[in-house]
């Protein structure tokens, strides 16, 4: 029976229209952001926890930075020790020629970290290097945690937010065909209109 109060086709056909809408604006966002939660009411409980999980992996990312920087900085000081060393060395040559009351030999006992005769240099270097290379080694293996933290943390941000791209273009097409159909849906039933016009004929 055909009624001129309302349309209830036409209503149904219009409000599935509006859910796919919905649907293919949301499929269109996940797909131009990488991400299946946008916003809370995506899932507002994968958003916390996804976010945390980013903070993390941000926070560690940052301490790697740090360090690096001091693996560097250690880098550094194996370079000075080095160049202490070969200081020594000249300690020792002119220890065995004899030259050891002239101002360049003074000089060289008195640069930071020498000692004053080549046997005192040499173990104050020792010390430092043995130090030096137990900074390097705590920094370097820090630096790889860190980054592995960060990574494993990176990941499970994306479990909880990253959208599965295939789904999500096998969602874009179905609500694409879903628009086209309820757009000629609400056409054939804006049609019964004309059928009781004709009764005005």
């Amino acid at each position: 029976m055909v009624t001129i109060l309302s349309n209830v086709s036409a209503l149904a056909a219009s409000r599935q229209l509006g859910v796919s809408k919905m649907g293919l604006n949301q499929a269109i966002t996940r797909l131009t952001t990488g991400r299946r939660v946008n916003n809370a009411s995506d899932d507002a409980a994968s958003l916390g926890l996804g976010n945390t999980a980013q903070a993390a992996s941000r926070k560690a990312g940052a301490a790697v930075v740090g360090f690096q920087a001091a693996y560097f900085t250690a880098v550094n000081v194996d370079g000075v020790n080095a160049h202490l060393t070969e200081l020594a060395y000249k300690q020792a040559e002119m220890e065995g020629g004899g030259n050891t009351a002239t101002a360049e030999y003074t000089a060289l006992g008195a640069t930071a970290g020498m000692g004053t005769d080549s046997a005192a240099s040499l173990t104050a270097i020792a010390t430092a290097q043995k130090t030096n290379a137990a900074a390097m080694s705590a920094a370097l293996s820090s630096a790889q945690l860190k980054g592995i933290e960060s990574e494993t943390q990176q990941g499970v941000a994306d479990a909880y937010l990253g959208a599965d791209m295939g789904a999500e273009m096998a969602n874009l097409s179905k609500y694409q065909i879903l628009m086209q159909a309820g757009t000629s849906a609400l056409n054939n039933a804006n049609q019964s209109a004309q059928t009781v016009m004709s009764l005005f004929r």
